[in-house]
């Protein structure tokens, strides 16, 4: 009989081979059973008593609304209500695709976590050598998540429920100081400005009431006719408008470029106002005489008269330029209070009742799981080196029977 037909040379099937082999496996497990049973009861007994030391982890979250829109974009509508844009300043600074990115970052900022850190004198609490270990102690227990509708939540974890509680309160309230921060000094800027022209406005005009109580008191009544009176009230308030449109421009260019939009239109405004001021004081219209206007120029005024004219018409421009920069300046102040966005908080933390970690359930399941695979492998080791060692001792065998 050919040896392919031998049936000591039949190969077996690898459906047989396989049962063979699980069935070894399943021999070296139960022959190893009492070295599994050890681990897995050392690993579940020491999962126990882990799980019951680990300190008790408790979470505090907060959320806070993202912010409005209108804190960033409302300074354009306050722009038309300002004679042109005094007031638009607050829309260049927040003007932001997502503005709950900013929050975001803004909460972890280093400036977020060293106001926290000083206020509850973490550095002692978390007994860390520098504030820098102090502050790498706290990104640990902190995390910062923004959710698909921009809501901001704040979670902290502690071993105290209550510092937990008061640690995640603590950032919304940084973040609200440092945003007030921010945006009062970009729209503050404005006021500021605004409040100084019109205490320099204000200290003007009283000068030009002194000077026409003087002049009055040293040379009596003077008497203007009509159309002089006339021109005076048209100048001094054409003169007082020009200024405070030089006042809002300057204004404006502090935030924004001379290229703007709104700068160009000022500019614009500007030049029609001198240029009806010229023609005004002048008598002329577009550099020629105009004998039918209505306007003479105060050359022609008697001089007495004349000086007194001059010293009312600065009087008018002091009183309009101080009338207009009074109204910027409420302006002002209404939209720097409308331009402070405040955090909203969605819901405050609390301290937590449950605690988060350790979970022992998972520690147990995770540690049992772990020791049957490992003393399992172990298991399967120890049987190689047991068969490596009975092949090794056969061959040797083997070996001294055929030298001898």
């Amino acid at each position: 009989m050919p040896d392919n037909q031998n049936p000591s040379h039949v190969s077996r099937s690898p459906s047989h081979e396989d049962e063979i082999n699980l069935l070894d496996y399943w021999r070296v497990l139960v022959k190893r059973k009492k070295l599994i049973s050890l681990i897995v009861g050392a690993a579940f007994i020491l999962s126990i008593v882990a799980g019951l030391l680990l300190p008790k982890i408790y979470a505090s979250t907060t959320s806070i609304l993202p912010p409005q829109q209108e804190s960033s974009l409302g300074a354009g509508i306050a722009a038309s209500q300002l004679a042109g844009g005094v007031g638009g300043m607050a829309g260049g600074f927040l003007g932001l695709k997502s503005p709950a990115d900013l929050w975001v970052g803004i909460l972890k900022s280093r400036s977020i976590f060293d106001a926290v850190i000083t206020r509850f004198d973490l550095v002692k609490s978390f007994e860390a050598a520098t504030i820098e270990d102090a502050r790498n102690i706290l990104g640990q227990m902190v995390s910062v998540k923004k959710s698909k509708e921009d809501i901001i939540s704040i979670t902290v974890e502690n071993k105290d429920p209550t510092q937990a509680a008061l640690l995640a309160n603590a950032f919304v309230e940084e973040l609200d100081r440092i945003n007030k921060s921010i945006v009062m000094t970009s729209g503050g800027r404005m006021r500021t400005f605004i409040e100084k022209r019109l205490r320099e406005a204000q200290d003007g005009l009283s000068r030009t009431e002194e000077a026409v109580k003087e002049f009055q008191n040293k040379n009596g009544a003077v008497k203007l006719d009509d159309q002089s009176k006339a021109i005076i009230e048209a100048i001094g308030a054409v003169r007082g408008q020009l200024m405070a449109k030089e006042v809002e421009l300057q204004t404006f260019l502090s935030y924004a470029t001379p290229n703007n939009p709104q700068a160009e239109i000022l500019k614009s405004q500007i030049g029609e106002l001198r240029q009806g001021l010229q023609e005004m004081e002048e008598g002329k219209k577009g550099g020629h005489s105009a004998p039918k206007s209505i306007f003479i120029p105060t050359s022609r005024i008697p001089d007495l008269s004349l000086q007194f004219a001059r010293l009312l018409r600065e009087a008018k421009i002091q009183l309009t330029l101080y009338e207009l920069l009074t109204q910027q300046y409420e302006m002002a102040r209404i939209q720097e209070a409308k331009d402070s966005p405040t955090v909203q908080v969605l819901d405050a933390a609390k301290a937590s009742e449950r605690k988060i970690k350790p979970k022992r359930k998972q520690i147990v399941l995770l540690s049992i799981f772990s020791a049957a695979f490992a003393s399992a492998f172990l298991a399967f080791f120890m049987e190689f080196l047991g068969r490596t060692k009975t092949r090794q001792s056969n061959d040797k065998r083997d070996l001294q029977l055929k030298v001898g």
